[in-house]
């Protein structure tokens, strides 16, 4: 297994676009380079891991005109050896696909035809959101087998590193810095999104979802990540149970 190291990188950022039918979108790619990002454009169906790996990207963006298992697959290939964010847009993707496209490894969903001003905000987001998370200070919490490295934006789970996607990291980093608390979905929605929950967003569940798994955490009898009904999320420091 590969990761893309981005520590290197200078300080102009990098998109890597991908489009599905192998067809510029020549307004979306000059609309971002006029951000003052570097835009690089890869044909979904001749996806070249190694490539991407040389690459580096800072944000990875799949555009797809229908949703599509090829999509999908795609988005694991790039999650394997990809630690930033990732942002999957698609045409008549209903909630179905939404999550399963969350599910491969996107940090987030925006349905076509989507406003330039809005997509451009997204990406601005959640650029920002992983520079400031690589610029955290380092530090390191320890709960029980769990360790959760900010600086290295590393978990490891006893004695196995566990990868996470940047919003997981995040998802998880703001839990334990709050670990014996319990924190609501809108309280966890404002820090990761920075916005006011809506009461439909399901992004935060399947994050949850997603880590559990990962660390090999039972929902039904948890020793980390525990759902309180009706109040949100508490990680469990396991050194006081």
């Amino acid at each position: 297994m590969y990761f893309l190291d981005r520590s290197s990188l200078k300080i102009e950022k990098k998109l890597l676009l991908f489009v599905e039918d192998c067809e510029v979108n020549a307004e979306l790619a000059e609309r971002l380079r006029a951000d003052g990002y570097t835009v690089r454009l890869q044909c979904l169906h001749r996806l070249d891991r190694k490539k991407l790996a040389s690459f580096r990207p800072n944000l990875v963006l799949i555009d797809f005109e229908a949703p599509s298992l090829e999509s999908l697959a795609s988005c694991k290939t790039i999650r394997t050896g990809f630690r930033g964010p990732i942002l999957m847009l698609a045409e008549q993707a209903n909630e179905m696909f939404q999550v399963l496209g969350l599910e491969s490894g996107a940090d987030d969903f925006l349905i076509k035809p989507v406003p330039i001003t809005l997509l451009q905000a997204k990406v601005r987001a959640l650029l920002r959101r992983d520079e400031e998370a690589c610029h955290q200070q380092k530090k390191v919490i320890q709960l029980g087998e769990l360790t959760i490295d900010a600086g290295r934006r590393e978990v490891w789970c006893h004695g196995e590193n566990i990868l996470l996607t940047a919003r997981e990291f995040d998802l998880l980093w703001c839990l334990a810095e709050n670990a014996q608390s319990i924190l609501s979905r809108d309280k966890i929605h404002q820090i990761l999104y920075r916005s006011e929950y809506n009461g439909f967003d399901r992004s935060i569940d399947i994050y949850i979802s997603r880590i559990r798994q990962k660390i090999g955490d039972d929902p039904l009898n948890p020793r980390y990540l525990k759902t309180i009904r009706g109040s949100g999320y508490l990680l469990l420091d396991n050194r006081l149970t």
